[in-house]
């Protein structure tokens, strides 16, 4: 390997070991002849946690051959790690941000699921892609904190795009100056560091449901993969959680911590069937198993109690739900007609828990005197909803949701300009003006400064 190629790896190392999948990575670098049957061996060693065995796993990489160094950007582009094969090799082809540039030739491939039997958990990329019919892989906790699916891991059963089709090209404008504070009442959230610490997305998406209990949710992989493409453009760590049961989604948002710690900023997305919840203004949101979560339930686990950490940090929640039955009237130009669905159906609360409200935390005891001077248990959190309160949310089976089409396209063409609110303003005017029907809606609780993502534009 080539002295440039090392220094390469070496400076990008951290964002390798904690971006990419090991058993993918391993099976990908087995396959191209980088690694040899008995080298892999030591990758399966659970004595050592997978973070550690990901650093022996990249140091080896530079010590193999003269192709290595290609056979790793290669590996990392299959597996939907775009923006770590352009930070990798500057003469990489995604680093073209012409209307030919398509992501979903690099879609993600399904992670090889270990083995119970002591047989070599790294199976074939080729072999598992024609098992269509297996179960979609179960998601866990392992010591390291929650399976961050980062940009790959979908299961084998969510349907993927075909070329050309399902995810259109689209070209993320980049910044060219940072925003500066005017010294006004409305400050800006900080967002300069490098690009490790811009953001994070987490998206949890939720397309296939057990045993039927829900319709399956056609489109919504195209949703995965536009978001992942764009937040990766804008220099944000993705990380992915496809078909969660309800306590692996309650698992994995215990230990958030690990995963935003650092983040200038972090988007969540929630993509199901949701429905409103019966003499209350929340909306629940379905999992894999069929359980219904609440979405204030799903924002408590980023309150300041939970979360100290991001106090001050901007949360933009993105809700790709429906939240009730009622439907908006359909004009005949452009309304939902033949190849949409919406995210919500009749028979709404089939798997519902049940049981009422929290209740509201007990009033302070202590005398005036010694109390603390009250903290928010909220804020820096912008809340967006596809659709209004009571009403469906529409997708297209082809193209993705309605909602996520439009945030993807002016995100895109305008995070380089505008600050979030105002670009939440724009996907309404634009929903309105393509899809004619559909009204999104954005709450703020305590999100009172600017966000600028700058996409592309880093401190140095």
């Amino acid at each position: 390997m080539e002295d440039i190629h090392r220094r390469a790896i070496q400076s990008n190392f951290v964002s390798l070991v904690e971006q990419t999948d090991l058993d993918l990575m391993v099976t990908a670098l087995y396959e191209k002849g980088v690694f040899s049957g008995e080298m892999i061996e030591k990758y399966k060693d659970t004595r050592l946690s997978v973070r550690d065995r990901k650093r022996q796993m990249y140091m080896a990489v530079m010590l193999r051959g003269p192709d290595a160094f290609r056979h790793l950007t290669d590996s990392l582009q299959e597996a939907g790690y775009w923006n770590l094969a352009r930070d990798l090799d500057p003469d990489s082809s995604l680093h073209f941000r012409g209307h030919h540039f398509n992501p979903s030739k690099y879609i993600s491939r399904p992670q090889p699921q270990p083995l119970s039997n002591g047989e070599n958990s790294f199976i074939s990329i080729r072999m598992k892609d024609k098992k269509a019919d297996i179960e979609t892989q179960k998601n866990a906790i392992d010591e390291n904190g929650p399976l961050l699916i980062s940009n790959s891991q979908e299961g084998a059963d969510s349907q993927e795009c075909e070329p050309d089709d399902n995810v259109p090209h689209f070209n993320v404008i980049k910044s060219t100056k940072f925003i500066e504070d005017e010294g006004t009442e409305f400050k800006l959230y900080k967002t300069r560091g490098p690009r490790n610490k811009r953001g994070v997305l987490l998206a949890f998406s939720y397309i296939k449901f057990q045993q039927g209990v829900d319709e399956h949710r056609s489109g919504a992989d195209v949703d995965a993969k536009k978001l992942k493409y764009l937040f990766s453009e804008l220099g944000f760590k993705v990380f992915s959680y496809l078909n969660l049961t309800k306590e692996k989604t309650q698992d994995t948002l215990k230990l958030l911590n690990q995963v935003l710690a650092g983040a200038e900023c972090a988007f969540i997305v929630v993509s199901s069937h949701g429905y409103q919840r019966g003499g209350a203004s929340d909306v629940e949101f379905r999992c894999h198993d069929g359980q219904l979560m609440g979405i204030y339930e799903f924002l408590e686990y980023f309150n300041n109690e939970r979360l100290p950490a991001l106090i001050g940090i901007p949360k933009v929640f993105i809700f790709q739900l429906c939240r009730g039955l009622l439907e908006l009237p359909v004009l005949p130009a452009g309304g939902a007609g033949d190849g949409t669905h919406r995210d919500g159906t009749a028979g709404a609360r089939a798997g519902a828990e049940g049981g009422d409200l929290p209740p509201a935390p007990a009033a302070s005891l202590q005398p005036p005197h010694l109390r603390q001077p009250p903290a928010r248990l909220y804020s820096d959190m912008l809340i967006a909803h596809s659709t209004l309160p009571g009403y469906v949310s529409r997708r297209d089976i082809r193209d993705g949701s309605w909602y996520i089409q439009t945030l993807c396209s002016v995100f895109a063409e305008h995070a380089h300009e505008y600050n979030v609110n105002e670009l939440f303003t724009l996907v309404d005017i634009r929903l309105r003006k393509q899809f004619h029907v559909q009204t999104s809606a954005v709450e703020y609780w305590g999100f009172n400064k600017r966000l600028y993502l700058h996409p592309g534009l880093y401190e140095t």
